[in-house]
């Protein structure tokens, strides 16, 4: 009676231990399920994150430019009309107005213009139709040393030959030079000086007018402060750099005898 006894309760303990097992094993196998389940979840949500684009990225970095990134020895925001800076650090969105093999320098919608250098090591291009006088670019740099241009994301109004013109008309004023006006110039042509209206019969006559007067301080701002990208075609084919309407302000338009296919036709 009692070995039957002790038969019957090490029966009992025998089937507990096996469904303590059975359980243990269920619960392992569930965890093991969750975890993978976890992973797969997990998986899907990372190949639903689509790549950023090239043109999310130059947006990212244009908006970092906006927000104020732009950094130098000098504040931008409180340079001068047609100041060159040559040590900034950031993403700048302006036109060409200059390129050489080393070098690049853009003017921005605020009449800033940057220079950038380029490194040794070469300088990560990725424009379209290449790099052209009057066309928009988004550059990259620090300390004045660019690492990448690129196709800006703002297109100006004008085509970019008429800004590649203008961009000889910046310089001109930017170093005063008498000699350059009178090369982009077309003659008979038109000048209001503090005298009056004068027309310049040609490049002599020009030459002869007082520097100060054509270069003032208030023609030489209105020009260099224009913003290239709203310079818009006015009527007969002519543009406008300062004031589009009254004074002051240089106007050109196109000339198709020129290489250039533009010239200065008033300086007001």
């Amino acid at each position: 009676m009692k070995r039957a006894a002790g038969l019957a309760v090490s029966l009992c303990m025998f089937l507990t231990a096996v469904l303590c097992l059975a359980a243990c094993g269920i619960s392992e196998t569930q965890t093991q399920e969750s975890t993978a389940d976890a992973r797969e979840t997990e998986s899907t949500v990372d190949s639903m994150a689509e790549p950023q684009t090239e043109q999310e990225s130059a947006q990212e970095a244009l908006s970092e430019t906006e927000s104020g990134t732009q950094t130098g020895t000098e504040d931008a925001e409180d340079a001068p009309a047609g100041e060159l800076i040559t040590d900034a650090t950031g993403s700048f969105e302006g036109i060409v107005v200059d390129a050489a093999m080393n070098s690049l320098v853009i003017d921005t919608k605020d009449g800033i213009m940057y220079s950038f250098s380029y490194p040794e090591s070469g300088v990560e291009m990725d424009l379209a139709d290449g790099l052209l006088l009057g066309m928009s670019v988004l550059v990259k740099s620090e300390d004045g040393m660019a690492s990448s241009v690129q196709d800006g994301l703002t297109q100006p109004a004008a085509d970019q030959g008429a800004l590649a013109f203008a961009a000889d008309i910046l310089f001109a004023c930017r170093y005063k030079s008498m000699d350059s006006l009178a090369n982009l110039a077309v003659f008979p042509l038109y000048v209001r000086l503090d005298d009056g209206d004068l027309i310049a019969e040609n490049a002599e006559e020009f030459l002869a007018f007082p520097e100060y007067e054509i270069f003032s301080e208030e023609r030489v701002e209105a020009v260099l402060s224009t913003n290239l990208y709203e310079v818009t075609e006015l009527e007969d084919g002519r543009y406008a750099l300062g004031s589009d309407e009254g004074t002051p302000n240089i106007i050109f338009q196109k000339d198709g005898g020129r290489d250039s296919g533009f010239a200065i036709v008033e300086i007001n």
